[in-house]
């Protein structure tokens, strides 16, 4: 297609139409004022039409993917061939989805050695994560005569994909990252014994009936005990729960935050679950530990078995880096059924929900009997500042209105003991945190167990 360019409006305004009023005024007849506009109209068009085939050549190749991360700026770089000495100022353009804010969305190329070729660059800023998709791009060119813009719609495949950014959380990766192989290496006391048989050997005074191989006992007519020596690699499993719950809004952080990086804060729960579970994914590739990923809602959407190494890394960043909330109501039944059927093994579990209504948290206690027995259970979930006692030594009460608040804040954080202390009896551990120190306790909870071989 072609629009009319700059020139062609300037040209019209300022010529054309004084020329139509003067030629109008100076009393020519009709039929010479409508062959100059013939004239015109013909010119016109044959700039138009035989300027349509500069673009039918010119094909633009975009990057097939592109991996980046939430606040970061990238260059998104297209490579165009089939150009001619008409086509040298090409300009481009690319329809920018609301998360990629572009510093202009349409650029002017440049010329590169290779003959017939060009180069146009967008600097690109992403605002939010997930999964973006370029399938065409808009090529614009000067006419002949420069009369008209000649537009195409050039089909291309890109996809960009921008992941949770996990920089702000340095506090948290910091301790994994900088204490590799030798260096520095410093005794930890290791709490409980391990569960990987060892060997056997003849019972010695003092040792637990519990360890005692009574088949092998009666088999060599002696007692003898088993022993057993700590596990070197575990299996920890995570959980995310994406439904509506997850897509509460988080509060505003107490911590000093630069105005600048404000806008790329999450902004939910389900981001805020997310990043744990990548950071989680860290920790345990650190700690030589095999991870698995689970997500789910009103039914199990992702079960990824447990594994490590760096691919499967990026599957489980792949799988999480694009979730939503759904507007649905989780069903627990269907997930710890699942859970049953497909972790065969003992693991460690970490559940990333929200129980903030009194009927979630009955559902979720009474699901989850038969996996505690089996596994060793840990549930995060994100609370408030708000929840704490009616008299913390922090409350300040002056107005009528704090004190409902605090009343309301205190019945929240009623609510949330009598939940921990429901499934601390099945053996399960709660904890409620907010915001800012969800990661911390989650990799705390998770080294904690590890240290003291509860798996």
């Amino acid at each position: 297609m072609f629009v009319p360019s700059t020139r062609l409006i300037w040209l019209a305004g300022i010529v054309g139409i004084p020329l139509m009023f003067g030629l109008g005024f100076s009393g020519l007849d009709g039929m010479t004022l409508a062959l100059a506009g013939a004239v015109v109209l013909l010119i016109l068009m044959v700039d138009g039409m035989r300027s349509l085939s500069l673009l039918s050549q010119v094909s633009v190749e975009l990057p097939e993917t592109v991996h980046t991360t939430k606040s970061k700026t990238f260059n998104l770089e297209a490579i165009v061939s089939g150009l001619n000495n008409k086509t040298s100022c090409l300009r481009l353009g690319l329809p920018f989805p609301r998360a990629l804010e572009a510093a202009e969305e349409i650029v002017q190329m440049s010329a590169v050695k290779k003959p017939n070729s060009g180069r146009a660059s967008w600097k690109v800023t992403s605002l939010d994560r997930g999964h973006h998709e370029f399938d065409v791009v808009y090529a614009e060119v000067r006419s002949y005569w420069h009369l008209w813009d000649i537009r195409r719609a050039i089909p291309v495949k890109c996809e960009v994909r921008v992941y949770p950014d996990l920089s702000r959380e340095k506090h948290v990766l910091a301790p994994l990252f900088f204490r590799r192989g030798a260096m520095g290496t410093h005794q930890v006391r290791q709490l409980g014994k391990g569960r990987e048989f060892e060997q056997l050997r003849a019972y010695l005074p003092g040792d637990s009936y519990d360890d005692v191989y009574w088949k092998g006992t009666a088999k060599r007519r002696f007692p003898v005990t088993m022993m057993y020596q700590v596990e070197k690699t575990q299996e920890l499993h995570v959980i995310v729960d994406i439904s509506r719950r997850s897509g509460r809004p988080l509060e505003a952080s107490s911590r000093g935050v630069d105005a600048a990086y404000e806008r790329f804060l999450p902004r939910t729960q389900c981001e805020r679950f997310i990043q744990a579970a990548l950071v989680l994914a860290l920790a345990a590739e650190q700690q030589s530990d095999r991870f698995g990923l689970t997500v789910f809602s009103d039914q199990v959407h992702t079960l990824l078995p447990a594994g490590s190494g760096k691919a499967h890394y990026t599957a489980c960043r792949d799988t999480l880096y694009s979730l939503e909330p759904r507007p649905v109501s989780p069903d627990f039944n269907e997930l710890f059924i699942h859970i049953g059927n497909r972790l065969r093994h003992r693991a460690l579990i970490v559940v990333l929900t929200d129980l903030g209504e009194p009927w979630l948290s009955e559902s979720f206690a009474s699901a989850i009997g038969n996996t505690a027995r089996r596994h060793v259970m840990l549930v995060h979930t994100l609370g408030s500042r708000e929840f704490q006692p009616l008299f913390a030594s922090n409350s300040t009460i002056q107005h009528a209105d704090d004190l409902y608040a605090k009343i309301a804040g205190h019945l929240m954080w009623s609510d949330l003991q009598g939940t921990s202390h429901q499934l601390k009896q099945a053996g399960v551990h709660l904890t409620s945190s907010v915001q800012e120190s969800l990661i911390a306790d989650v990799v705390t909870s998770y080294l904690n167990t590890k240290r003291r071989q509860l798996v």
